[in-house]
């Protein structure tokens, strides 16, 4: 039975491999004027606006620039006061929050309640991110500066979840495209400026109501070519870096000073068809199409051990996240049998999108065209560039296939299946009514026991519509150098860096 901590997108982060331990008398902290780390990241980034989309990018920005009312728990799951400092459910359906009253945004603006309404009006306007999720939430109120008073259509066991990763916007810009796009938080950090496909750079809220950071400045640095990104952590022009692939692990672990660590994550990368685009309509195709691949194979051959593969379509780490004996397995032969079934004996032509920001996936793509070949099926690659792939994955979706990373922000279920796979969502063309009516009551259901069943009954009528893939969960690893302390691997890569700093 799987089951993870319940992680969050804005707030505190941890888990385990915390570079402190052991810490000698040498570790002195560098100058303040020296306190500037430069972070690669794996993914690539062309927008901060986590109330239109989630990025791997986004998400990690706003976790240290942005706050939710609370925080979850890394090990008890529990929500934690985080701009709110007391909740109560006063009934099943209503939910009240005090928030705290001595917090102010980076540019000095006090945190009220009108920010928190706002910042809900902002999410459910656009109808994007977590629209599934807080379609449940009916109405919400200001009652006072420091009271926030949500209520819901129904009894909902994930609305705490959903809510720590709401992150609190000012209410005099929470209604625009351009707040979002480089947003003011409460957080630890402050964006000074963002170029897409680039660059963050980031520097420390000296405003910030808690801790101050330790870094004077933080810089998330996009390179795609991995033997650039190596380079720039044995020259030292990165601090750190993200996503060293399988065949180059060897490589960094004998860098001198610098320390490798991987952990499993709530990252993964799926396999989508445009469902409502033939051939893709039919179920036979799409069976056929996932029965001519061998993953187990494909992901050791290319991974080793980055990555494991999945029988479900959310990492099987996070909660709900069940795997289903139901999924195609490799039978080429087969495959063909249900091709010609379909009306295609001689197979067809397609096209597959993945971006080329992602690190690895060119290979990935090739062996699984190479795969789709022997079934008849002609696959040519589509190599986007990042706002070309983002476009094209956007509801209701222009595609044939997709290949893409995703990350279950919450460690639970809900989160990715109800956002994605609902009627509602219409991100791939995917659309079965029995489906909505079970996501509806395990997202209700507050006994854990229970909603394992239904996540059950969810996982195995995934498998058997067969409308996307789960491929593999990814092993997230981080390199860096010795002279960084405070690091803590976490696995929805949202680390927090108010923690770290760097030494002599």
């Amino acid at each position: 039975m799987a089951a993870a901590a319940a992680l969050v997108l804005v707030g505190c982060a941890a888990g385990a491999g915390d570079t402190d331990t052991g810490s000698a008398p040498s570790a002195t902290p560098v100058a303040d004027d020296k306190q500037n780390l430069t972070y690669v990241i794996n993914w690539g980034c062309t927008m901060l606006d986590i109330t239109a989309n989630f990025t791997n990018c986004s998400t990690q920005v706003a976790s240290n620039v942005m706050q939710g009312l609370v925080a979850l728990d890394p090990e008890t799951k529990e929500p934690q006061a985080l701009l709110a400092t007391e909740w109560e459910w006063v009934d099943d359906t209503t939910l009240t929050f005090t928030l705290r009253d001595d917090v102010t945004f980076s540019d000095g603006t006090p945190f009220t309640s009108a920010d928190v309404v706002a910042t809900l009006d902002r999410y459910i306007a656009m109808k994007s991110v977590l629209g599934a999720q807080l379609a449940v939430v009916e109405s919400y109120t200001a009652d006072d500066p420091t009271t926030v008073t949500i209520n819901t259509s129904r009894p909902t066991g994930t609305l705490m979840g959903i809510l720590a990763m709401v992150g609190i916007g000012k209410a005099d810009g929470a209604a625009d495209d351009a707040y979002w796009a480089s947003p003011i938080g409460t957080g630890p950090f402050v964006i000074d400026s963002f170029t897409a496909n680039d660059s963050i750079k980031m520097s420390r809220n000296d405003n910030y109501w808690g801790e101050k950071a330790k870094l004077k400045t933080l810089t998330f640095q996009q390179i795609d070519n991995i033997s650039s990104r190596i380079t720039a952590l044995s020259n030292g022009s990165a601090q750190v870096i993200a996503g060293v692939p399988n065949d180059q692990i060897a490589t960094v672990e004998g860098f001198p000073n610098i320390v490798f660590e991987q952990i499993p994550s709530l990252t993964y990368n799926f396999l989508w068809f445009q469902n409502s685009r033939e051939p893709f309509t039919d179920l036979k195709v799409r069976q056929a199409m996932l029965m001519a691949l061998d993953m187990p194979t494909i992901v050791s051959s290319l991974l080793g051990e980055t990555a494991t593969p999945m029988s479900a379509l959310c990492p099987e780490v996070a909660f709900g996240c069940l795997p289903s004996g139901d999924w195609p397995a490799y039978d080429p032969k087969g495959a063909k049998k249900l091709l010609a079934e379909a009306g295609f004996p001689d197979g067809f032509s397609s096209s597959v999108d993945y971006s080329t920001a992602n690190a690895g996936l060119d290979q990935l793509v090739t062996a699984m065209v190479s795969y789709w070949s022997e079934i008849g099926v002609d696959v040519a690659p589509k190599a986007d560039d990042q706002a070309t792939f983002t476009a094209a994955i956007a509801s209701p979706g222009n595609f044939d296939m997709i290949i893409n990373p995703n990350l279950n922000t919450t460690g639970d279920a809900d989160f990715t299946l109800n956002r994605l796979y609902t009627c509602a969502a219409n991100r791939l063309g995917y659309c079965n009514p029995e489906l909505d009516t079970m996501l509806m009551a395990a997202q209700g259901e507050t006994d854990p026991e229970k909603r394992l069943e239904i996540y059950q009954e969810i996982s195995d009528q995934l498998a058997a519509d067969a409308p996307a893939l789960g491929m593999y969960q990814i092993n997230i690893n981080l390199a860096f150098s010795d002279k960084v302390k405070g690091l803590t691997l976490v696995p929805t890569e949202n680390y927090d860096w108010s923690k770290v700093y760097l030494t002599e």
